[in-house]
Parts: C-alpha cells; sequence; structure tokens
C-alpha cells in the first residue's frame, strides 16, 4: 500500500452484520495477499466488536492458505469472552467459503503495574542511514533476483532503514536491525496504531530469518511462506515517529524457519514483541 491514507482505508472493512465484516486486497506483485493485510484486517475486525476501553495486548494467527488478490476476504468474529479486564476474540477470514487464516486475540483495559524491559540493542540512528530501496540500489552481494525480491515485499507507506546491508552476514548470536516509520505523518488513534503496527511487521522477518542462517546460499530459489504469527504489545508507540524492528533467528529446521523480532521506540522502550515461523524449503522444479 503506498501511502498511509491508502493503508487507512485498506485497513477499514465493510461492516455486514454485528460479527461479519469484508475488506479488499492489496494488489500485491507475487499475486498473493500480503500476510500482514490479513492480518491487520483480523485485527480491525475484532476491535469493532471490543469495548472501546480496550486494547489488544496478544494476537497469534494461523495462515491456513494462501490468499486470492482478486477476491474480497469475510471476516466472521467470534465473541468467546467478556471479562472485567479482559475480552477475548476469534476470526476467521474465508474466501470462497473456505478459511485462508485464523486469529485469536485478548484484549485488555489500560493498568499500570510493574513496568521493566530488555535494552534496545540499537547501534545507530536512523537518520544517518540509508532506506531499504537505496541500500539495495548499491549492494553488490546480492543478486538482482533477490533484491527485486526484497525491494516487491515492502509495505510502501513505511519507510524502512537497515542497520547493515543486507549482504552482511548475521551470525546466530547477532541480530538484524532496521528503523521504520510511516513515510507521512498521519493521525491515528491507539487501535490504529496497533493495526498499522501489525501490518509493517510481517515486513521480511522470514526473509531475514533465511539470509541470516543462509547467507551464502540465499540466491538458490525457495519457497518462503508464513505459517503462523504470534504478537505481543506491551507499550503505547507511534509509527509517526522511528521505531527499531530488531530480528533474529533462533532455528531452520524441517523445512521451517523461525523468526523473533523486538520493537523498540527513539527512547529505548520495547513496546512489542513479534515471533513467526514459516515455510523454507528449496522450490520444486518439475
Amino acid at each position: 500500500m503506498q501511502t498511509p491514507e491508502g493503508l487507512t482505508s485498506l485497513l477499514t472493512l465493510k461492516q455486514l452484520d454485528a460479527h461479519r465484516f469484508e475488506g479488499e486486497n492489496y494488489q500485491t506483485v507475487w499475486q498473493r495477499v500480503y500476510g500482514g493485510q490479513v492480518l491487520a484486517q483480523a485485527l480491525h475486525a475484532a476491535h469493532q466488536t471490543v469495548p472501546g476501553d480496550r486494547l489488544v495486548h496478544s494476537l497469534h494467527g494461523y495462515f491456513i492458505l494462501p490468499g486470492d488478490i482478486k477476491t474480497a476476504i469475510e471476516y466472521e468474529v467470534e465473541a468467546l469472552r467478556d471479562g472485567g479486564s479482559f475480552t477475548t476474540r476469534r476470526v476467521t477470514a474465508l474466501q470462497k467459503g473456505k478459511a485462508i487464516f485464523v486469529l485469536a486475540a485478548s484484549f485488555q483495559i489500560q493498568q499500570e503495574a510493574l513496568d521493566k524491559h530488555t535494552p534496545s540493542p540499537a547501534a545507530a540512528a536512523p537518520e544517518g542511514l540509508l532506506s531499504d530501496v537505496d541500500l539495495l540500489k548499491t549492494e553488490e552481494g546480492i543478486s538482482d533476483k533477490m533484491k527485486l525480491h526484497l525491494l516487491a515485499r515492502n509495505p510502501f507507506a513505511f519507510e524502512f532503514r537497515p542497520e547493515k546491508e543486507y549482504s552482511h552476514k548475521i551470525g546466530p548470536n547477532e541480530n538484524r536491525n532496521i528503523w521504520f516509520k510511516l513515510k507521512k505523518q498521519t493521525s491515528l488513534n491507539l487501535r490504529q496504531q496497533q493495526e498499522f503496527l501489525a501490518y509493517a511487521v510481517d515486513y521480511d522477518l522470514l526473509v531475514m530469518s533465511v539470509i541470516s542462517h543462509y547467507q551464502d546460499e540465499f540466491d538458490q530459489p525457495l519457497q518462503v511462506a508464513s505459517l503462523d504469527h504470534a504478537m505481543w504489545f506491551h507499550r503505547s508507540f507511534d509509527v509517526n515517529e522511528w521505531l527499531l524492528f530488531s530480528m533474529d533467528s533462533p532455528n531452520v529446521s524441517g523445512a521451517r524457519c523461525l523468526g523473533k523480532g523486538s520493537i523498540f521506540n527513539r527512547k529505548g522502550n520495547l513496546v512489542a514483541t513479534v515471533i513467526q515461523e514459516g515455510l523454507a524449503r528449496p522450490f520444486k522444479l518439475d
């Protein structure tokens, strides 16, 4: 999605009845629905059924089938629990009567208690870094095919600035850090902030997981697709301001890769955590 206004429109669903909604698709160049889109739209659908004093604190989703970008997605929300402090919802995304994605999300009234977090691993300020687009133009250690793949996955409403070149090998005990924010200042409420962040952090987490472990081999054709996605929201944040996405990959095995990301604000506060597992195997060539 090219602009914040366009992203707001994409994530604003048509209400069919009290618990059913419909959303359109971002027309990706890889001809499948972008995972961050269906995740954020499902969260938006759940938001419409939750009291206004509650914000999502955790969500867990499973990608069941590839989404068809030519077919609208219907979201069915099931109210599982409405408690004194917590509210739980399950959302099923459907196309042509088949489930393509399932989300479980928990919402909580805002409460203050203990407060502690791991420190930010930021090594450079974003102002002195190149955008991912400009950085890839100068990269010599990455094939043109891989450059096109990385650029195609960019959710364009956001700008991303990596601390290191993509060709820089990341060891098992290192993080790949990328600063990001909206390209244009946009007024968003707290729920929209969370939906925008859910949309953005699907950006290259799985691809970076594979590259981190197989730097010398990532030019070979690989099939990479999201299987499941979990996210926790810890503190308030603003996607108009620079956020640090610090990624690492604890494991690649069984034709699957695991990516973990921590999101920090400019002050170094941990605002969210995301973990994603995906398919990672060589393409079968006929």
